[in-house]
């Protein structure tokens, strides 16, 4: 007897319908899988490891100073005595140095002996107008005066050391040096028994030259001399 229409139609229907929820089991349980398998991955880190004793977040307390085991007291802490001492005291004193001798007031032409051996005079004192000639230097009126250094020590003398200052008024005002005009400045030494002679310019104001005074310092270790006059 031959298959209707009808029933071929509903089979191949059924057949359909069929395959469809095939397809769809398989997906979801495709699905299912690809999501099971993150989780199960990740759940062997999700709980954290625990150790007996401490945890890492407790404190751990500094011990108090207690007395030892034998029961004596804790160290007391050790201060310096230095450190507690005031500025300007014990270091001052050690480094401050010793005070020059300066010999008295001599005129000029005399000879002064500032070291046993060493004399020093300023033969003569010249009016001259001064030249500025470096930042700092003011032309104008001023003194030039020569001096001179003698050996007689039995030994090289070192001249790089000597310092000559020249002062005016009754204040003593320090008078400002000048290179020019004729300025000279000591030899590096001189020899024994031999001499040596510079010329040295300082700004002094007219109304003031007859009131002027010359400091030779010599060297360290020897007086210091001072000649006055006009």
């Amino acid at each position: 007897m031959p298959v209707s229409p009808l029933v071929t139609r509903r089979r191949l229907l059924l057949a359909l319908v069929v395959l469809v929820l095939a397809v769809a089991a398989v997906v979801a349980a495709v699905t299912l899988r690809s999501t099971a398998d993150p989780a199960a991955a990740a759940s062997p880190s999700a709980s954290p490891t625990t150790t007996s004793g401490a945890g890492a977040d407790d404190e751990v307390e500094p011990e108090a100073d207690t007395p030892g085991d034998d029961g004596s007291e804790p160290a007391a802490p050790v201060t310096s005595e230095e450190g507690d001492a005031e500025p300007g005291t014990a270091t001052d004193k050690a480094t401050a140095p010793e005070p020059r001798e300066t010999l008295d007031p001599a005129p000029f032409g005399t000879e002064v002996t500032p070291e046993p051996g060493v004399s020093v005079t300023v033969p003569s004192v010249k009016e001259v107008t001064g030249e500025a000639n470096v930042p700092g230097e003011v032309g104008g009126p001023a003194l030039r005066f020569a001096v001179e250094l003698t050996n007689g020590t039995g030994k090289v003398l070192d001249l790089r050391t000597v310092v000559v200052n020249a002062y005016y008024g009754p204040d003593r005002t320090p008078a400002t040096p000048l290179l020019k005009p004729g300025g000279k400045a000591f030899e590096p030494e001189v020899a024994v028994g031999g001499s040596a002679g510079g010329a040295f310019v300082f700004s002094v104001p007219t109304e003031f030259q007859d009131q002027v005074e010359l400091e030779v310092d010599a060297g360290v270790g020897k007086a210091i001399a001072i000649f006055t006059g006009a």
